[in-house]
Formats: C-alpha cells, sequence, structure tokens
C-alpha cells in the first residue's frame, strides 16, 4: 500500500510539471511603445500622413510640419523599392523612457514576397510614446 501512496504523489507532482511546460510564458507587459511604432508604420502603409505625424514625438512634431512630414515619408516609401502592404513589429526594446521597435514591411514586387527592415526610436512625453525620426529619414539614398 506504501507503494501505492508513491505512485499517488509522483502522479500529482509530473501532472503539475506537465501542465506548467505546455504553456509558453507570458511575454512581458510593454507600456503601449510597440504599439505606437505600429500605428506609425500602418499609417506610412496607408499612406495616411496625418496619422502617422500624430505619432511622432512632440518634440519632432514640431521639427517637422505636416506637409513636410508627407513630402518625406513619400521619399521613405519610395526608398523601399516596392509597395509595402502588411507591417509585422518583430521586437520593442524598452529602457526606462526610450524604446527601439524593431519593424518588418512586407508587399509584393515582380511576383515575388519582398521584405523591408527598419527600426525606429521612441521616447516618452509624459504617459505617451512618441516616434523619433531619424535625421536621414526622407533623404534619396
Amino acid at each position: 500500500m506504501a507503494g501505492g501512496r508513491w505512485v499517488g504523489v509522483w502522479m500529482a507532482t509530473a501532472t503539475t510539471l506537465l501542465a506548467g511546460c505546455d504553456r509558453a510564458p507570458e511575454p512581458p507587459a510593454g507600456t503601449g511603445a510597440k504599439e505606437v511604432a505600429r500605428g506609425y508604420y500602418d499609417a506610412l502603409v496607408r499612406q495616411d500622413w496625418a496619422a502617422a505625424h500624430a505619432t511622432l514625438h512632440p518634440e519632432t512634431r514640431a521639427r517637422y510640419g505636416l506637409e513636410e512630414f508627407a513630402r518625406l515619408a513619400r521619399v521613405y516609401r519610395r526608398n523601399i523599392g516596392y509597395e509595402p502592404q502588411q507591417v509585422r513589429v518583430r521586437s520593442c526594446e524598452e529602457r526606462g523612457a526610450e524604446a527601439v521597435a524593431h519593424v518588418v514591411l512586407a508587399g509584393q514586387s515582380g511576383g515575388k514576397q519582398r521584405s523591408f527592415r527598419d527600426a525606429v526610436l521612441l521616447r516618452k512625453a509624459g504617459a505617451a510614446w512618441g516616434v523619433v525620426l531619424p535625421p536621414r529619414f526622407g533623404q534619396t539614398r
């Protein structure tokens, strides 16, 4: 009978351990930087310049008015070399008041699937995140 009790204890322990193994650990909750990065790139893909401009950090938004931003964003899209259709945020690393999002823009060109990798810096302004444009944003290659 003592052997039966150990089998029961072993089965309960094994069941508990196995139940914990079939679930991936929850990723740490972000503070919204990833969502802002996705919104920015989604707006660029849709060519919704006002929506993309609205995601900019206040200092960047002050430096680039909507018209200038739209002009630069058009050049940025042309530099991709194909028409982007999908956005995937591969990762977003938050460190205090700054974050870096790594993004892939996917689309078709000449019957082939294409992808373009980019990274963007985000900075907090109060409680909200904003995209900080790089100095060479929208410049021709």
